[in-house]
């Protein structure tokens, strides 16, 4: 048995014939080929990898922090920080608690603090009015930074 092919019907070509051509338009020709586009040139106020303003957010609230103020005081000099941490020098040595925790920050002046341990991860962000608490692996206040 012997099997014949049928030509398709015309309008089917035809139907067919179409999206190709349109496609075909759309591809470059092999003597322009592709190029890459170059980076841009990084802007003056350039992402610093704090991330956005959501993520920030969302960090704040899962560590428990208070929504931020990132002005100076009122009445503090232009070019100081509302958070003084030779104010708290007597307190590293001590053990760790939320009273510590609440006088380092009264008398350092800052409007929020964290306590952070050696294997802590912190947000990236500068909040001159926050005292970060560093802590030992047993609990022990190390040291004050502002930021």
């Amino acid at each position: 048995m012997i099997r014949r092919f049928r030509a398709a019907p015309r309008g089917l070509l035809a139907a067919a014939l179409v999206p190709m051509l349109a496609l075909s338009a759309c591809a470059p020709t092999p003597e322009e080929g592709f190029e890459e586009e170059q980076p841009a040139a990084p802007a003056a106020d350039a992402d610093t990898g704090a991330g956005s303003a959501i993520e920030t957010e969302t960090a704040r609230a899962e560590i428990g922090e208070s929504a931020p103020d990132a002005m100076p005081a009122p009445g503090a000099e232009p070019g100081t920080t509302p958070c003084d941490t030779e104010a708290v020098q007597s307190l590293i040595g001590t053990q760790g608690s939320e009273a510590v925790y609440a006088k380092a920050m009264q008398d350092a002046g800052a409007k929020a603090r964290r306590a952070l341990g050696p294997d802590d991860m912190a947000t990236m962000d500068f909040r001159p009015d926050r005292l970060n608490i560093d802590l030992d692996a047993d609990g022990r206040i190390t040291g004050f930074r502002c930021g």
